[in-house]
């Protein structure tokens, strides 16, 4: 229930990460303060989809409960929080959502995908960087310029986009499809740095 929970909270957080990105018309200016979001997960210690499947190389299956946990809470954090703000001011954000999400919708499934993967490369790294670098600028750093470059590059966040396809009202099949898709293409990014080092180096990367 502890792992549920602290997942629960981490998608509000994502939420408000997404709200803020959403709010500002600099691009470059919101990616940046996106990053609030995984800040606070790290900070507080949350459970976050995109960073527990980095582990997974590392973990015995029985790992993937877990990590099918976490995802479940990550949805009810963001889906929640996207319904909640329709019945507040918010609303006003409701119409850029729309069209944020139709242009996602709009992808094709290989492109979605592969932009889910790198996304996952990104947050691999700053997790890893996070979490092995001991300099606090540096640890910092390491955290928000990954997440900077995966939104500024287009790429594919699972949880973040559970938060914008609900505040659309944008659910129907297609769209969990590629809810699917995103969410698998964030594991199999997440995963590549280290289970490439156990590979190449039989070592873990620290994470």
């Amino acid at each position: 229930m502890k792992t549920f929970i602290k997942a629960v909270m981490a998608g509000i957080a994502i939420s408000i990460g997404g709200t803020i990105y959403l709010t500002v018309e600099n691009h470059i200016a919101g990616a940046f303060l996106f990053s609030i979001g995984l800040f606070t997960i790290y900070t507080f210690g949350l459970n976050l989809y995109t960073g527990k499947v980095c582990y997974i190389p590392n973990e015995n299956p029985k790992f993937l409960l877990t990590v099918l946990i976490v995802l479940l809470g990550n949805a009810a954090g963001t889906v929640g929080m996207g319904y909640l703000y329709r019945g507040t001011k918010l609303v006003k954000l409701v119409e850029h959502t729309a069209e944020m999400v139709n242009l996602k919708l709009s992808d094709s499934i290989y492109s979605t995908f592969i932009m889910a993967i790198f996304c996952g490369v990104m947050m691999c790294i700053a997790v890893m960087g996070f979490q092995t670098i001991k300099d606090s600028v540096g640890k910092h750093l390491a955290l928000i310029l990954p997440i900077m470059v995966f939104i500024l590059s287009g790429y594919e966040h699972s949880i973040a986009d559970l938060f914008y396809f609900s505040l659309a009202d944008a659910w129907n099949r297609k769209a969990l499809i590629y809810i699917m898709v995103i969410a698998f293409g964030n594991l199999v990014g997440g995963s590549l740095l280290p289970l490439a080092s156990r590979v190449l180096d039989n070592k873990k990367l620290g994470i």
